[in-house]
């Protein structure tokens, strides 16, 4: 990768950062029915992101740097656990898109879908991973602003409750699937006619 591929893919990272911080927080709005849908629907309008940055740049190791922007800027933010988080999302996402650095790979979207639906899995387990690794009352003293004890036990009791976990993970995968037809659909539309004659993304 050279400094151009590294500030397209920066760009496009800061882009999927803030659309899944937003919509994540919007669902604080639907109170308790929030958490089944925290990183869902940020996953599923991210992919587009994703997609077209990966066939802009197509070179190793842009899926790995994608979400190590948003590990750095969550630390920034004091949430230094996610960097953990995101680095072994890009890490695996990397592995499984395979090792080719060419155009003419990958056509059909099947390993960079399989990427990306994997990686966003492994970002939407970070609250459960927080209370497996921490604890509730870890948590509340590595965050003492977000989190009661309260707080933190009901977190614990609600990740660690076998049904909640399988609806979380259902609607994770299915808003990932269909997040990934959406960006492959918006990728032939707008972007894969344009690669031989040029476009603002190039």
């Amino acid at each position: 990768m050279n400094l151009k591929d590294i500030i397209k893919v920066t760009l496009f990272g800061v882009v999927g950062f803030v659309i899944s911080i937003v919509t994540g927080m919007a669902t604080s709005a639907l109170g308790v029915y929030g958490p089944f849908i925290h990183t869902s629907i940020g996953s599923l309008l991210t992919a587009p992101i994703f997609i077209v940055m990966y066939k802009k740049v197509h070179k190793k190791p842009c899926i790995f740097i994608y979400y190590l922007i948003s590990g750095l800027v969550y630390s920034v933010m004091g949430f230094w656990p996610m960097l953990i988080i995101m680095l072994l999302a890009g890490l695996v996402g990397e592995i499984i898109a395979g090792t080719k650095s060419n155009k003419n790979d990958d056509d059909k979207y099947g390993r960079i879908g399989l990427a990306y639906i994997i990686s966003e899995a492994i970002y939407s387990l970070h609250g459960f991973l927080f209370i497996l690794v921490l604890g509730s009352q870890g948590l509340v003293e590595q965050f003492p602003k977000m989190f009661t004890l309260e707080k933190a036990q009901w977190m614990h009791d609600f990740f660690f409750n076998p049904r909640n976990f399988c609806i979380i993970m259902g609607i994770q995968l299915l808003a990932s699937i269909i997040g990934v037809f959406l960006a492959k659909y918006i990728d032939q539309k707008f972007f894969a006619k344009n690669t031989k004659k040029g476009s603002i993304l190039d």
